[in-house]
């Protein structure tokens, strides 16, 4: 049963996300673009700008180098 996420977590999951629409718009970019870019899974990149799911650090790290930026790049 999945652990249910506070309200704080899951506005810190909603922003994170904008943060990475902003950085994947920011190169012209799709989500399909990013994800094909990443190899990550198809809707990962979708339900993370969404705050629906919170990415493992292979998924940041994958993410980071589509997007040309260090991981730490994604928590700003």
């Amino acid at each position: 049963m999945p652990k249910k996420i506070s309200e704080e977590e899951k506005l810190y999951l909603t922003e994170f996300g904008k943060h990475i629409r902003i950085l994947r718009e920011a190169k012209g970019w799709t989500q399909a673009d990013l994800v094909y870019e990443a190899g990550v899974h198809g809707n990962l990149v979708g339900r993370i700008e969404r705050g629906e799911r919170a990415a493992n650090i292979l998924q940041l790290k994958k993410i980071a180098i589509a997007l040309d930026v260090n991981v730490v790049d994604l928590f700003k």
